[in-house]
C-alpha cells in the first residue's frame, strides 16, 4: 500500500507534465499553421491575375479599355476586326496596322486594315462589329494563328497586341456579320 501512496503522487505529476506538454504542442502547432498560412497571403495566387473568359485580347491605353479584340475571319487571308472599346474621356481610333504571325513564331507578310473612318469613343461603348468596319487581308492571316495588331489613338497612344484570327464560322460567332461602311450602297 505504501509503495501505491508513494507511486500516485508521481502519477499525477506525470499526468500534468503530459497534459501541459499537450497544450503546448497544440499551441506550437497552431501557431505553425497560422503563420504558414498568413506567409501566403500576398502571393501570387490565380485569383490576383487578370483572366479573359474570352478568345480576344484586352488591354487599356490612357483612359481607352479596348476588350475582347480578334480578327473574325470566314475566308483565308481576309477577316474583319472584333472589339468593344470604352472611354471616360472622347478619343480617335486613328488607324490599325500590323503583321500576321506565323505558326512558327516569325513575322509574315505585312497586314492591310481599312478603317473606313476614324472611330470615336467616348462615354458610351463601341463595337466594332457595328461599324464602321475594320477590314484585315494578309496572305499569311490564317485561322487559329495571330496578328500583331498597332493601335494608334489621338490622345491616349498606341500600343502594340497580339490578337487571336478566330474561325467566324464557329456557333459562337456564326450571327456576328458586319455591318457595311456608312458609303457602301
Amino acid at each position: 500500500m505504501a509503495l501505491i501512496s508513494r507511486g500516485a503522487p508521481a502519477v499525477r505529476s506525470l499526468g500534468r507534465a503530459t497534459s501541459r506538454l499537450s497544450r503546448a504542442a497544440v499551441a506550437v502547432l497552431l501557431s505553425l499553421g497560422m503563420v504558414l498560412t498568413a506567409s501566403a497571403c500576398g502571393m501570387n495566387v490565380q485569383t490576383l491575375n487578370p483572366y479573359t473568359p474570352a478568345e480576344g485580347v484586352n488591354f487599356d491605353v490612357g483612359s481607352v479599355n479596348v476588350r475582347n479584340v480578334m480578327i473574325l475571319s470566314r475566308t483565308p487571308g481576309e477577316g474583319y476586326l472584333s472589339a468593344s472599346m470604352i472611354s471616360t474621356q472622347r478619343d480617335t481610333l486613328q488607324s490599325v496596322s500590323g503583321v500576321a504571325m506565323k505558326a512558327d513564331g516569325t513575322e509574315g507578310s505585312p497586314l492591310t486594315i481599312s478603317l473606313s473612318q476614324p472611330v470615336v469613343v467616348g462615354g458610351s461603348m463601341v463595337v466594332l462589329t457595328n461599324g464602321p468596319l475594320i477590314t484585315v487581308r494578309g496572305a499569311d492571316l490564317e485561322e487559329g494563328l495571330v496578328a500583331k495588331l498597332l493601335f494608334r489613338f489621338a490622345t491616349a497612344g498606341e500600343v502594340t497586341t497580339n490578337a487571336p484570327v478566330v474561325d467566324a464560322d464557329q456557333p459562337a460567332y456564326a450571327t456576328i456579320s458586319p455591318s457595311p461602311s456608312p458609303s457602301a450602297p
